[in-house]
């Protein structure tokens, strides 16, 4: 039996499958939704939804008047954290973006301990490892 696959889903697949390959490498362009069109031979409303998907992921950012660009990978810092700490994830704040110099599409790491915020983190350069 043949598992129907959206075709959006197939072109996320695919695209990341280029990416992991080498094709298209950190800080590299993607092809123009018209090429992508061409490429795949699939419709505007599917590009735009996987490349949307792309974005929401933080495996792209799309620069307005350029194109979409596969994100650059960061080598996450170890963030010890005590045990019995509260993690919360959230997207950050337009500020916290700017402040922490973050790419659009990457959550926040919030780390609390007793009912107050004691660290603010980006979630794609950091790994908390519990103490």
């Amino acid at each position: 039996m043949t598992v129907y696959e959206p075709a959006y889903r197939r072109l996320i697949r695919l695209i990341r499958q280029d990416i992991k390959a080498g094709e298209y490498p950190p800080g590299s362009l993607l092809p123009s939704e018209n090429r992508l069109i061409q490429i795949h031979g699939v419709g505007r409303e599917t590009v735009r939804s996987a490349l949307a998907v792309l974005r929401s992921t933080g495996e792209v950012v799309t620069i307005r008047g350029v194109g979409s660009q596969v994100r650059e990978t960061f080598d996450r810092d170890d963030e010890p954290v005590t045990k019995g700490a509260r993690i919360i994830a959230r997207m950050p704040t337009d500020e916290e973006m700017r402040q922490l110099d973050m790419t659009p599409g990457v959550p926040l790491l919030v780390v609390e301990r007793d009912g107050r915020e004691v660290a603010v983190l980006p979630a794609d350069r950091k790994a908390l490892i519990v103490k």
